[in-house]
């Protein structure tokens, strides 16, 4: 590979949506738990599937493909990568990822922008560069990080929505396991009776073969999840996601020392030094970066290591595109500390339509994507049916 500067002449950002009203024959008829499929959403219902896709030109003609997380608006992801990230870039080495990252990251963190929209907007130039290096080695991005440890990826099914009746939750599951899932995440955070009839109705309905994990979306206080916890011990369930506020360290090494539970968290923390807190307060057991916020793979691989250090496993958040999709699974092949991997379910055009290659789920796992680069090939008529605005 030559050792010549692959210099960036141009960046571009897409916000991409789909709005569940087009799913539907009218608005009327979007059910309700797609609207509040968790606890987070009841305050910000959901109108759809959003990603803000992100296009890096090198000087030669070619181009890395990235992904910033778009909820709840990918016009400000976007518009941060055209307006505050773009002028950084132009005329830095495309292949310098690490150098990259640290002169974005850096120029902003003192100014208090180390999270959110930001980070997001850096996570989607950081994939595109990674698409980049890997298109320029003719490798998929796996390669390049020291994979293959798998090439399949274990992975369950989210999310068992909000269902009013829990009649409702058993039938979701069961489609899930009938698809061919040995796992499912179950949306809870209602309180401990709602909680219990779902979880219930769930694991009767599945049986006792089929692992059931659940995730409250911050619902709770630490006595009312203290007592949720003893719920899900009695139903042979371990995995506790975001049962607190995801910076409450203290009482969610408190709630994990009560109930001995599977303490999960991370898909709104953003960097290694988020993960540090947590991981010195012994608050967490599993972390779930999303690539496609938590700084991109570049940061995504320094989390993975960093978490090993502590013996605790990452199982990637998967909300988002057909893209960050395919970037999640270069990220778990090439990390030994991968304990499983979130495959969103919800209907989302924008992860099933954009890409012409998508990754084939069979068995319980997801195959890893082998073309260069993240491993896709776009549907560029699918993306411009998507398109809400360009940057």
């Amino acid at each position: 590979m030559s050792t010549t500067p692959l210099r960036i002449a141009k960046v571009e950002a897409l916000a991409l949506a789909a709005s569940f009203d087009d799913l539907y024959d009218s608005p009327d008829d979007v059910p309700e738990w797609l609207r509040y499929p968790a606890s987070s959403h009841l305050v910000l219902p959901r109108r759809g599937q959003y990603a803000t896709l992100v296009r890096v030109h090198a000087e030669d003609g070619r181009v890395g493909i990235g992904e910033a997380y778009g909820l709840p608006s990918p016009q400000v992801t976007a518009t941060v990568v055209a307006e505050v990230l773009a002028p950084l870039l132009i005329g830095e080495d495309g292949m310098a990822t690490t150098a990259v990252w640290e002169r974005l990251y850096r120029g902003q963190a003192a100014g208090g922008h180390n999270r959110g929209f930001y980070l997001e907007a850096l996570a989607g130039i950081d994939l595109a560069l990674w698409d980049l290096r890997g298109k320029v080695a003719g490798l998929p991005v796996h390669r390049l990080l020291g994979g293959p440890v798998r090439d399949r990826v274990r992975c369950y099914a989210s999310p068992v929505a909000l269902h009013a009746d829990p009649a409702d939750s058993a039938r979701q599951a069961l489609g899930f396991v009938e698809t061919g899932f040995t796992a499912l995440k179950v949306k809870i955070g209602r309180g401990v009776r709602t909680d219990r009839a779902h979880l219930t109705a769930v694991r009767e309905a599945v049986g006792d073969g089929i692992t059931v994990l659940t995730d409250a979306n911050c619902a709770y206080d630490l006595d009312e999840a203290t007592r949720v916890g003893a719920v899900l011990r009695d139903l042979g369930i371990s995995w506790y996601e975001e049962p607190l506020q995801v910076d409450d360290l203290a009482n969610l090494a408190e709630l994990r020392r009560r109930t001995g539970l599977t303490l999960v968290n991370g898909e709104t923390h953003f960097t290694r030094f988020d993960l540090r807190d947590s991981l010195t307060h012994q608050a967490i057991d599993v972390f779930m970066p999303n690539v496609a916020r938590s700084g991109g793979i570049t940061e995504a691989t320094r989390l993975a290591a960093l978490a090993s250090a502590f013996h605790v496993d990452i199982a990637p958040h998967g909300v988002g595109s057909g893209i960050s999709l395919c970037a999640a699974l270069q990220l778990c092949a090439a990390t030994p500390n991968l304990r499983t991997y979130e495959y969103n379910r919800l209907p989302n055009p924008i992860r099933e339509a954009i890409l012409r290659n998508p990754p084939v789920f069979r068995d319980g796992a997801l195959t890893v994507p082998q073309g260069p680069g993240l491993g896709f090939e776009l549907d560029e008529a699918a993306v411009d049916r998507y398109t809400v605005a360009r940057f």
